[in-house]
């Protein structure tokens, strides 16, 4: 059985300030694609996969932290598709007993955790190549699939859209989503990235880089990125960092709407939305885009932390 839903569903979300402001407001649910290869994950990894089954690899490489949703979603992938998958991991005092890490190790990934010093050299030729030396004829994914192939895979968000958007809205960890989004904007929508780690800018840059590659015409060029806009403050304090306002609203909008968000990604993301909708005047009549790209995987983890359930039928 396919166990893939694509496209993803769009629902419409209904809020009072929704209607306050005259706005409708739309989720694509990318967290459904898959029940363990979800969002802009399963985006990024589907044609870096089909790369390695060309080219015969026999194993993938790729990288994270200790609560990775590219981890746990390259495990899963890795499984599902017959493909042998190593998870390079950052810090050597990782629990391996962690809620993303175990079930990597379930779905047959090897896992490997290195110093967070070794970590910050994954992306040279020379660590790379050390490791093909170790694990012989292997793929090697970078850090949340970023790279060309995932660019690509993140392009047919757009292209799945059936209706045109005013607005779409998106968190950002590394920008892979940003850019294929970018590029795939057909309608010409404005798009918003939500960075979601603190000194976000360089997902500007990392964008600007990938788009830049793709066109060679700069006068497309500018006209894509003319589209973009980058909302920086609503990292609330960093990478994983939540806070009670945070915390909050994710229980405000699924005790509302039903919707599930995360604390790391799409909670920050569709916050950002929400003050977006409060600050602009004569937007009625438009309709709004948010895209979920999963991360729920993530959320046992994020208990753990706070010391409770985050939502009510948990």
């Amino acid at each position: 059985m396919n166990l893939f839903q694509l496209p993803s569903p769009v629902e419409r979300i209904e809020l009072p300030l929704f209607k306050e402001k005259g706005v409708e407001v739309f989720v694509k649910r990318d967290d459904l694609i898959h029940p363990d290869i979800s969002g802009n994950k399963w985006r990024k990894l589907k044609w870096n996969i089909a790369q390695a089954q060309k080219r015969r690899n026999q194993q993938i490489i790729t990288f994270g932290g200790a609560h990775s949703n590219h981890i746990a979603a390259t495990a899963a992938a890795g499984k599902a598709f017959g493909i042998k998958t190593i998870g390079i991991i950052r810090g050597e005092e990782v629990d391996l007993s962690n809620p993303t890490l175990w079930f990597a190790a379930e779905m047959g990934m090897e896992i490997q955790r290195v110093s967070r010093s070794e970590f910050r050299g994954i992306d040279t030729r020379d660590y790379l190549e050390s490791l093909r030396e170790v694990y012989g004829n292997a793929y090697v994914i970078p850090q949340g699939g970023a790279n060309f192939y995932g660019v690509n895979g993140c392009m047919e968000i757009m292209s799945e859209l059936e209706e045109s958007y005013h607005r779409v809205f998106v968190a950002s960890g590394t920008g892979t989503t940003f850019a294929g989004m970018a590029l795939g904007n057909r309608q010409n929508a404005s798009l918003y990235s939500i960075p979601v780690l603190k000194n976000g800018g360089f997902i500007e840059e990392d964008v600007s880089r990938y788009v830049s590659e793709f066109l060679v015409d700069e006068e497309t060029e500018a006209d894509v990125k003319a589209k973009l806009t980058y909302l920086l403050d609503f990292h609330f304090g960093g990478y994983a960092k939540v806070s009670t306002e945070l915390i909050d609203f994710i229980r405000n909008i699924h005790g509302l709407t039903g919707l599930k968000l995360d604390p790391v990604y799409t909670g920050k993301a569709f916050f950002a939305l929400c003050e977006t909708a409060k600050s602009l005047d004569g937007i009625e009549g438009e309709k709004w885009l948010f895209i979920h790209t999963g991360g729920l995987q993530g959320i046992p983890a994020m208990e753990e932390r706070i010391g409770e359930p985050l939502f009510a039928d948990c």
